[in-house]
């Protein structure tokens, strides 16, 4: 895997992490606002057995995908620093 491919792959995952932490964050805070709530007396939502498998099974996803993300990031370094740098030398001639 090439420099452009490992940037490409960290842009396509963060983009992801994002999407996934953006839907956690938008059903904890549903879960919270109804947290209190009456209105709904069947199977409330901070209740349901299906609420913890999502939010469980979401935070498994975005730590998994932190994680590829640093290790690419690292990847990268390392593929960076093992660029070789050229120099131009002057023949002598001025």
């Amino acid at each position: 895997m090439n420099r452009k491919d490992l940037e490409a792959e960290i842009e396509e995952k963060t983009l992801d992490w994002k999407a996934f932490s953006e839907a956690r964050a938008i059903i904890r805070a549903r879960v919270l606002e109804v947290r209190d709530s009456s209105l709904s007396q069947l199977t409330p939502l901070p209740q349901w057995a299906g609420t913890d498998a999502v939010l469980g099974s979401l935070d498994l996803s975005i730590h998994a995908m932190e994680r590829t993300v640093l290790e690419l990031n690292e990847l990268l370094k390392i593929s960076k620093a093992a660029e070789p740098v050229l120099s131009v030398l002057s023949g002598g001639r001025e």
